[in-house]
């Protein structure tokens, strides 16, 4: 159970999984599926590229874009996909959860001794919901994620005979995860911590590793704060140890909704079956959800059956604590953010493929007729996803033709577009038109027409993210001041399908920034105060209609 696994094993594994991320980001065409904020992220990450010695580090992010911008000038030296990072960050995402494949294959072999079950765990894992979703598109979690997972995957084989050494390793592997991301921190600290503290030994021993481990992440979080000290945008470790991102935001709260969006996290991160942006969609999608929850229950009650008996053996008990400790904290954590989101579930969810594993190492020393069910099912995850990802194939391209029939419609020197802030088309406006922000009651805008900036917006939510301590009627003022504004100068102003929603619909959508209350007001004040004539319909795009005054 301790057999090293053989390095060509490995490679080989890496080398599968990133053959066939390549050709299936080639085949979707879409880089942007559920989630278009890693658009946002190649954006951010264009100074890395073209001058990192001037380049602004992001605290949350600290060492995410100096990798991703190495690795995109490398590309770029290449020839492949030059000057297009949108597209070269899901490729680098391909690269890094291929190391994420080979990480579980090596850890599963490790644990079982067994190349069969390291090799169908690893397509389990491979082909799960959220997990091949970030593997394709270009998000930003995946680097960051495979450095925790590897954290992970070393305390588990080592913390049943924890040294300095090993516990030194597993802290500086898990800081430089958590520097790529900063929230990885979380979850996993305290699984860590724990595991630990329950290991072998007198107390004093154990409470040592403990401050090892802590010194450990203090140590590589002062390196690498020293080593950019004085560059653009450097701060103190006690910044780097605490950003506090997301936390004053509408982004933060615990509601109701949350609810239904846990389901939506949980569920799709085993089979993408829906439900993935507001609680309204999560709970029409209620049923595949809940079944997907249930497969994975069943597994986890599956797994504890069969391991019950080795209860007592360190290493299965520090697996446990890491992996599950990891989901507890985890999943509380995201129940205060956003539960639905792929990337929130990514790194608390590997308890799964674990629990999978154990379960086809059982069936293959004692139910030989179980175990090739389980090898077989093995493989559905990846089939079923694949399918689930192909509806949104193509839609790179749509988008573009769609951003472009609007920009012939609507003039943007004479135009501004009121949005609810989710529309992908933003993105695309936001890219190819002019990098600017809608304006949430900040804006000294010239009349129209005005060429600068071109891309002139206002979004329903942004009243919500940026100002969670507003009332519902100070939202809707907020609002309809931009709008006062845009009209007084002379421009038209066009709102997407967002005028046609209903206000449960509204509602849903302000729930996933704890808003859900607002929705009366903004309701009302939209078509109370103003009247909306259709105007532009566009496929992929949806319906866009011209607002007056009533």
């Amino acid at each position: 159970m301790t057999r090293t696994t053989p390095a060509w094993q490995l490679l080989l594994a890496f080398a599968l999984s990133l053959s066939t991320l390549c050709v299936l980001i080639g085949w979707l065409e879409n880089v942007h599926i559920i989630s278009s904020n890693g658009m946002y992220k190649s954006i951010q990450a264009e100074p890395w590229i073209a001058s990192p010695s001037t380049a602004r580090l992001d605290p949350s992010n600290y060492l995410f874009f100096p990798l991703y911008g190495i690795m995109a000038r490398l590309l770029d030296a290449l020839g492949i996909l030059r000057g297009v990072p949108w597209k070269q960050f899901a490729y680098l995402n391909a690269f890094w959860a291929s190391i994420g494949t080979a990480i579980v294959y090596g850890f599963v072999h490790r644990l079982t001794g067994r190349p069969a079950v390291a090799a169908l765990a690893s397509v389990f894992h491979f082909g799960c919901g959220f997990v091949l979703l970030l593997s394709v598109i270009s998000e930003d979690i995946m680097p960051g994620y495979v450095f925790v997972l590897a954290s992970m995957a070393l305390a588990g084989l080592w913390f049943d005979q924890p040294t300095w050494r090993r516990i030194a390793v597993v802290g500086v592997l898990f800081t430089l995860g958590w520097l790529i991301e900063w929230r990885l921190m979380f979850p996993t600290l305290p699984a860590l911590a724990l595991a630990l503290l329950v290991a072998p030994g007198p107390i004093a021993r154990r409470l040592g590793h403990v401050l090892v481990l802590v010194a450990s992440i203090l140590a590589t979080s002062g390196i690498v704060q020293l080593s950019w000290e004085g560059h653009n945008g450097a701060i103190g470790l006690h910044d780097i140890l605490w950003t506090g991102k997301g936390v004053a935001t509408g982004w933060a709260g615990v509601t109701w909704d949350k609810a239904w969006m846990m389901l939506s996290g949980v569920g799709n991160y085993l089979l993408l079956v829906g439900g993935f942006v507001d609680p309204r969609s999560a709970r029409e999608a209620m049923l595949p959800l809940s079944l997907s929850v249930l497969l994975q229950a069943a597994i986890f009650v599956a797994s504890v059956i069969v391991l019950w008996p080795r209860r007592h053996e360190p290493r299965l008990r520090a697996v446990a604590i890491i992996f599950l400790g990891t989901l507890g904290a985890g999943q509380v954590l995201n129940f205060y953010s956003q539960p639905q989101d792929p990337q929130m579930q990514l790194n608390v969810m590997p308890w799964l493929t674990v629990a999978w594993a154990f379960l086809l190492a059982a069936a293959l020393l004692s139910w030989r007729v179980i175990a090739v069910v389980l090898a077989f099912l093995s493989l559905v995850p990846f089939a079923y996803n694949v399918s689930a990802l192909a509806r949104w194939r193509g839609d790179d391209p749509r988008w573009l033709a769609a951003t472009t029939a609007l920009e012939k419609r609507f003039p943007p020197d004479a135009t501004v577009f009121l949005y609810f802030g989710y529309e992908p088309i933003t993105t695309w406006k936001y890219a190819l038109w002019s990098r600017t922000w809608d304006w949430d009651n900040k804006v000294a805008i010239p009349p129209a027409p005005s060429a600068d900036p071109k891309f002139k917006w206002i979004a329903v939510n942004a009243g919500a993210i940026r100002h969670p301590g507003w009332t519902a009627a100070e939202h809707a003022a907020a609002l309809k001041r931009d709008i006062d504004l845009a009209l007084d100068r002379g421009y038209r102003v066009v709102v997407s399908d967002l005028w046609s929603w209903p206000p449960d619909v509204l509602a849903a959508y302000l729930g996933t920034v704890a808003a859900a209350g607002r929705t009366d007001a903004i309701y009302r004040m939209l078509h109370d105060d103003f009247r909306a004539t259709e105007a532009f319909k566009d496929p992929i795009a949806g319906t866009y209609y011209e607002l007056q005054r009533r």
